[in-house]
């Protein structure tokens, strides 16, 4: 009797880690075939918390920062001490995405050329489809979207 119990069970497994793959699978196919908008810049939806500075560059680099992610707070230093954004000829700047309610532009500091912004609607995830804290949006000067720089990756100008 206890080998049919076993074997009941053994199914019962099966058929729920089945579903639970067939279920992720889905997720995934809907996640990588929804048509998302492309970035522009600025977007309306966006709240200005600090002003771009006066006679900055058009060109912009946005960090997507959250304030409780110390990775991010970390790729936002990096930046602004390197100056790979000055010597690109662009403005440095920052999006708070993921925050709630309207946060104090001061939790990113003060000296961001191309101003801080608030995502306060979530475009930047549901609409752009981004997800990675910490990533630079790099806008040219018309306001379009020239390209992403992940993270992890050095942000020199040359790679521009």
């Amino acid at each position: 009797m206890a080998t049919g119990f076993t074997a009941g069970l053994n199914r019962i497994a099966l058929v729920v880690a089945f579903a639970l793959f067939a279920a992720l699978g889905v997720f995934w196919w809907r996640e990588r075939t929804r048509h998302y908008e492309a970035p522009r810049w600025p977007d309306a939806s966006l709240v200005q918390l600090v002003a771009p500075a006066a006679g900055a560059p058009a060109a912009r680099w946005i960090v997507a920062v959250n304030p409780g992610c110390p990775h991010c707070v970390a790729r936002l230093a990096e930046l602004r001490r390197d100056g790979v954004a000055r010597a690109a000829g662009a403005a440095l700047g920052v999006l708070l995405v993921d925050v709630p309610a309207r946060p104090d532009s001061l939790v990113v500091g003060e000296g961001l050329d191309a101003g801080v912004w608030w995502d306060s609607t979530g475009a930047w995830r549901s609409r752009w489809g981004h997800r990675v804290y910490g990533e630079t949006l790099v806008f040219a000067p018309g306001g379009s979207l020239e390209r992403v720089i992940a993270p992890t990756t050095a942000a020199s100008p040359a790679a521009r």
